[in-house]
C-alpha cells in the first residue's frame, strides 16, 4: 500500500500527455493559414490573412471597369455589404468564415473565397 503509482502508470500518463499535446497542437495548426482571397477575372486582387485581423469589420472597396463592390473583413470572416449589380445576390450572401466558402459576384467577375486547411475534400472548392 505505500506505492501509488507503478512505473507503468507513469508511461500511460505520459502516453496520455504526449496524445492531448500532440491534438492541442493540430486543431491549433487547423486556423492558422485561413485567407480572405479577392479575385477579379481569375486574378488574385487581394488577400488578407484571417489571424492578423482584428474583430472590429473593416470595410475593403472593390473597384473594378465592371463595377464596384464594398467588402467587409474581420478575423471571422467576409461579407458582401454593398455591389452595384443588378440582382444583388452577392449582398444577401451569408457572411463566409469556413476554408472553401465563396461568395460569387458574376457580373462583375468578383469571386471573394476563404482558404486554407479544412475537412473538405478538393472537389468543394
Amino acid at each position: 500500500m505505500g506505492k501509488y503509482f507503478t512505473f507503468t502508470d507513469f508511461c500511460v500518463i505520459a502516453v496520455c500527455l504526449l496524445l492531448t499535446l500532440g491534438v492541442i497542437t493540430l486543431t491549433a495548426a487547423g486556423e492558422e493559414g485561413r485567407r480572405i482571397v479577392i479575385e477579379t477575372d481569375g486574378k488574385v486582387y487581394a488577400s488578407y490573412d484571417m489571424a492578423t485581423l482584428g474583430e472590429t469589420a473593416s470595410e475593403i472597396h472593390i473597384n473594378t471597369k465592371y463595377g464596384k463592390n464594398i467588402l467587409s473583413i474581420d478575423s471571422e470572416g467576409a461579407d458582401m455589404i454593398y455591389s452595384d449589380c443588378d440582382l444583388q445576390v452577392d449582398v444577401k450572401h451569408k457572411k463566409i468564415s469556413k476554408p472553401g466558402e465563396a461568395i460569387v459576384c458574376a457580373p462583375h467577375r468578383l469571386t471573394v473565397y476563404i482558404d486554407g486547411k479544412s475537412e473538405t475534400d478538393a472537389v468543394s472548392r
